[in-house]
C-alpha cells in the first residue's frame, strides 16, 4: 500500500493527507511539485507479477479521460507508472457525496430534479468522448454545497474495473469501490448484458428514484436476491412514498428504469428534454437574487411577498442603514455571541467578509469557517448550516439548506434567500442561539478617507 513519504510519486507528485485505504487503492491529495496546486491523487499497488507495461497497458483507456473537461465530471490531468504502482490525478477533493446528502438531508423533487438534470449533463459530456459503462453509485457523486446552487460532479475514473484487473475485491461489503453493488446496477451488468450510454441512464433513473422517495427501488433481503429484483421487478409507484410527485415523473423514471435497453431513452439528450419539461411543474416559489431585492420598490416588494408568502424578520429592510468602518483595525466584520449552558456567552469573531457556520467533520472534510460543534452536543447544525456575509455596506445571512433551519429573530429562513442582518439580531442554527453584533465606533476606522 502507498505510504505518505517525501519521494514524489511520478516525479512531480509528494502526498498530502490520505483520505482513505482499500485494498491496494490509496486515495489522498497531493501536491505537484512543479506548479504547488493541491490535486486529488489515487495510487494502486500492482500484483508483484505485473510489469510496468502491463499496468500501463490497463491504464490506457483512461488517456482519452484527460481530453474531458465538464463542469460536471472530475477532471483527470495526469496518470501513470511509477515502479509497481499506478496513479491518476484528478481534481482535488470538494463538497460533500450524494450518499452524504441522502443520509443528511431532505431532498424536495425541485432539487432531485436538478441534481439528476446535472449528473445527465455531465453524463453527456462523457458520452461525447465515448465514455459509457459507469460506476453511479452515491458514493462516487459529490455535490458541492458552498455556492448558491449546489454543483454536481461525477467522481467514478473507471478505479472498480482497475482493482478487479488487479485481482482485488471485497466482499464483505457493497461501499467497497471493489465491488458492483446490485442496488445501483442496471439488469446488463449483474446478466453480463452489452454495456453502453442505455447502462448509465439506468443508473441515473435509480438515483433519481431514490432522491425523490428517500429508498431504493429494488433491495432484497441479500445481493443474490437485490440482483433478481433488479432484472425481473417494475418500477414501484413513486405516489406511494412521494404524495406531490406529477404523473409525468412516474413515466419518465419507468422508461429510464425499463428492464430492456431498447426502451429507455435514446439518448441523455432526450432524456434532458423530458427533465426540463418537468422541472417547471415542480419548481419551487421563486427565489430572488440579492441585487434585485435591493432593487425593488416598496410596491413591489410587498406584491412579491404576498406570492412567495415568505415570512421576513420583525425590522422592515428599509429601516436598516449602510454601515461604515467595516472591518476594523482589527479585521473584526462582526461577532456572534453565543449562548453557553451555563449562561455565559461566548463572542465569536467573524474575520472575513464572508463565512460559513456549520459542525465540523474531519471524517467527511467538511470544516466551517465557524464550527459551532462545542455548543451543539444535540448536533441539531448541519455541517454547513449557514451563511454570513458583507456586502455593498450590508450584513446578509443565508440558510444553506440545513436540516434542522436558521431562524432570524424566531423567523424560519427559507433556504438560500438572503436576508438582511442588523446588529441585536437573534440568530438560531438549529438549537444553537447567537446574537449578532457589529463592533462599535470604538473599534472601527474611517474608511475612504483623503489623503
Amino acid at each position: 500500500m502507498a505510504q505518505r513519504n517525501s519521494r514524489l510519486i511520478g516525479g512531480v507528485y509528494r502526498t498530502g493527507q490520505v483520505m482513505s485505504t482499500e485494498g491496494p487503492l490509496t486515495t489522498c491529495t497531493a501536491y505537484n511539485h512543479n506548479t504547488d496546486d493541491v490535486v486529488g491523487l489515487f495510487i494502486l499497488e500492482a500484483p508483484p507479477t505485473f510489469s510496468p507495461q502491463t499496468i500501463q497497458q490497463l491504464l490506457q483507456p483512461l488517456e482519452q479521460r484527460r481530453r474531458l473537461q465538464s463542469p460536471h465530471v472530475i477532471r483527470v490531468y495526469d496518470l501513470g507508472v511509477d515502479g509497481s504502482r499506478a496513479y491518476i490525478v484528478t481534481d482535488p477533493p470538494r463538497g460533500v457525496t450524494l450518499r452524504h446528502v441522502l443520509d443528511n438531508e431532505n431532498i424536495d423533487l425541485t432539487r432531485a430534479l436538478d441534481l439528476s438534470q446535472q449528473l445527465a449533463i455531465g453524463l453527456k459530456a462523457l458520452h461525447e468522448h465515448s465514455i459509457a459503462g459507469l460506476d453511479l453509485r452515491p458514493l462516487l457523486i459529490t455535490i458541492d454545497t458552498t455556492g448558491i446552487q449546489d454543483r454536481v460532479q461525477i467522481d467514478d475514473v473507471g478505479l472498480r474495473l482497475l482493482l478487479s484487473a488487479f485481482g482485488s475485491a471485497n466482499a464483505q461489503h457493497n461501499d467497497a469501490i471493489s465491488n458492483l453493488d446490485p442496488r445501483y446496477a442496471p439488469p446488463e451488468y449483474i446478466q453480463s448484458g452489452h454495456i453502453g450510454p442505455w447502462s448509465d441512464i439506468y443508473q441515473v433513473g435509480l438515483l433519481l428514484f431514490e432522491m425523490i422517495t428517500g429508498r431504493l427501488p429494488f433491495v432484497g433481503r441479500n445481493n443474490a436476491e437485490t440482483g433478481i429484483l433488479q432484472t425481473t421487478q417494475p418500477v414501484p409507484n413513486i405516489n406511494q412514498y412521494k404524495h406531490d410527485a406529477p404523473p409525468a415523473l412516474q413515466s419518465m423514471v419507468d422508461r429510464m428504469l425499463a428492464k430492456d435497453p431498447a426502451a429507455r431513452f435514446s439518448s441523455v439528450d432526450a432524456l434532458l428534454t423530458v427533465l426540463e419539461s418537468i422541472q417547471p411543474r415542480a419548481s419551487a416559489p421563486l427565489v430572488l437574487s440579492n441585487t434585485a431585492q435591493l432593487n425593488m420598490t416598496k410596491e413591489m416588494h410587498a406584491t412579491e411577498e404576498r406570492t412567495l408568502r415568505v415570512a421576513r424578520p420583525s425590522h422592515s429592510a428599509e429601516s436598516i442603514q449602510p454601515i461604515q468602518g467595516i472591518p476594523t483595525e482589527r479585521g473584526i466584520y462582526a461577532y456572534l455571541v453565543v449562548e453557553q449552558g451555563n449562561g455565559e456567552a461566548r463572542q465569536i469573531p467573524l474575520l472575513q467578509k464572508e463565512v460559513v457556520i456549520g459542525r465540523l467533520d474531519p471524517k467527511r472534510g467538511v470544516s466551517p469557517d465557524i464550527d459551532l460543534s462545542a455548543y451543539d452536543p444535540r448536533m441539531t447544525v448541519s455541517r454547513q448550516h449557514a451563511r454570513i456575509r458583507f456586502a455593498d455596506n450590508f450584513f446578509y445571512l443565508e440558510d444553506l439548506k440545513s436540516h434542522n433551519k436558521t431562524r432570524l429573530n424566531e423567523i424560519v429562513l427559507k433556504s438560500l434567500q438572503s436576508e438582511k442582518l442588523q446588529d441585536g439580531d437573534e440568530v438560531r442554527f438549529g438549537s444553537v442561539v447567537a446574537t449578532f453584533k457589529i463592533p462599535d465606533s470604538s473599534e472601527q476606522v474611517t474608511i475612504n478617507k483623503e489623503p
